[in-house]
């Protein structure tokens, strides 16, 4: 017995050592598998942020372009008021220009018109002529100076022109600059959109490092562990090798305990295939004792119905006596009746023959039931048969409501006239099937 504990022990432990080989193997294997998993962790999380910082690049120059094109909306603005202000003043040079020349004009057409007046007096007033010519010449100068100054405005009129038409180019390019500025500024929301995910993507990121860094200190400790339980396993190792010798010298001795269980259960097996068989025959015993048991109960059944024939058949031949007895006393009477017998035989025979009467109309009554009275089906009740219900009728229970009113006296009585036993009417329940059947028909309790 001592022997055989040890040996359960050793194999224990030659188990335990070899749980303690695949523990190791397994968190080593867990271990590189989370290193591998920390490298393709750190190489998304490079990529990721890669496309971060080129986000956050595209983002700047497309805020710096924006920038430029507010600035020059902005000049093209202040150079857009300027060269408006600048037309108005000129516009109004012009406009006192135009009227300077017209009044010029008035005036040249004056001097034409005296002019003419002159020539046509010349030779009235040759006197008058040389001052009027010094008029004429002066007058000839202003006149050139008009025309030059209209000239000089004609040129800057042209001038002004060429410079609305650039500020009509400058306004265009404000209006396109303007639209641009309108379409960009939904792609600042976007740009601000995305810099929310992006500072929300590097918090998440910052996390995951976290997280990733107090997994890389948890893996680490674990190798230290691993450290010492490899010195452990190594040590095991050696126990194993010598526990290896005292298994193998355990298993001759297991292997020769086998065989002589090996035996024993070839045996064992022969006597479960004997009790089998014997099980088999008993169970084909116990289908016979069934079939038996079946067919007693329907001999018992047939017994019973038997029975009862014959205790109705025995009530007949009993009432046939009982009536020929009578009709052999009726034809006495009748044989002295018609011989002219003694008084007092003929009272005798009287009475003989009201007592006879009297029987006979209570076996009719017994027989028919009353006349004036209805009778219920009592085959309806569960239990009550076409027999119980025709010697109930003899009995003089003709409704339902005396059977619902019956005590457990009157089922013992009813019991024996029917030769049964009471246990049977309170099983299938009469009185309730009674009770039942009075208010189905009714429509009342009894």
């Amino acid at each position: 017995m001592i022997v055989f504990i040890g040996q359960i022990l050793g194999c224990l432990l030659v188990a335990a050592g070899i749980g303690g080989v695949a523990g190791w193997l397994l968190r080593q294997m867990s271990s590189g598998q989370h290193t591998q998993e920390f490298t393709d962790v750190t190489t998304a999380l490079r990529l990721k942020e890669q496309m971060l910082e080129k986000a956050q690049y595209e983002l700047r120059v497309q805020a710096a372009g924006n920038q430029m094109l507010e600035s020059k909306i902005i000049k093209s603005e202040e150079l857009n008021q300027s060269t408006l202000q600048e037309l108005s003043a000129r516009n109004d040079r012009l406009q006192a220009l135009q009227k300077e020349l017209a009044v010029r004009t008035q005036r040249l057409t004056a001097l034409e018109a005296e002019e003419a007046s002159v020539r046509q007096r010349a030779s009235e007033y040759d006197a008058a002529a040389a001052a009027q010519s010094e008029e004429v010449q002066r007058l000839h100068l202003t006149c050139q100076a008009a025309q030059q100054t209209l000239e000089s405005s004609e040129h800057e009129r042209h001038a002004l022109q060429r410079r609305i038409a650039e500020l009509d180019a400058t306004v265009t390019e404000t209006d396109r600059l303007r639209a641009r500025v309108e379409e960009l500024e939904p792609t600042q929301g976007r740009v601000h959109w995305l810099e929310v995910q992006l500072c929300d993507r590097d918090a998440e990121h910052r996390t995951a490092l976290q997280q990733l860094n107090s997994q890389l200190a948890e893996r680490d400790r674990r190798i230290g562990e691993l450290k010492s339980l490899s010195q452990r396993l190594q040590e095991q190792e050696a126990a194993l090798a010598q526990w290896e010798t005292k298994y193998t010298h355990t298993l001759t001795q297991h292997d020769t305990q086998i065989a002589t269980l090996h035996k024993q259960l070839a045996t064992q097996d022969q006597l479960q295939t004997q009790l089998l068989l014997n099980e088999q025959l008993l169970q084909e015993r116990d289908q016979l004792i069934d079939g038996l048991q079946h067919r007693i109960q329907e001999f018992e059944a047939q017994q019973q119905g038997l029975e009862h024939q014959v205790r109705t058949a025995g009530e007949k031949q009993e009432e046939i006596a009982r009536l020929r007895k009578r009709l052999l006393e009726v034809r006495a009477a009748l044989r002295i009746k018609t011989d002219g017998g003694a008084v007092a035989p003929r009272q005798k025979a009287r009475q003989n023959g009201s007592q006879l009467n009297l029987e006979i109309e209570q076996a009719k009554a017994a027989k028919d039931g009353p006349k004036d009275e209805p009778k219920d089906d009592l085959s309806k009740i569960h239990g009550i048969g076409p027999v119980y219900a025709r010697t109930l009728y003899k009995m003089g229970l003709y409704r339902f409501d005396q059977i619902a009113r019956w005590t457990p006296e009157d089922i013992d009585k009813v019991a024996k006239k029917l030769y049964t036993a009471p246990d049977r009417i309170n099983r299938d329940n009469w009185v309730a099937g009674a009770k039942r059947q009075y208010r189905e028909k009714y429509g009342e309790n009894p």
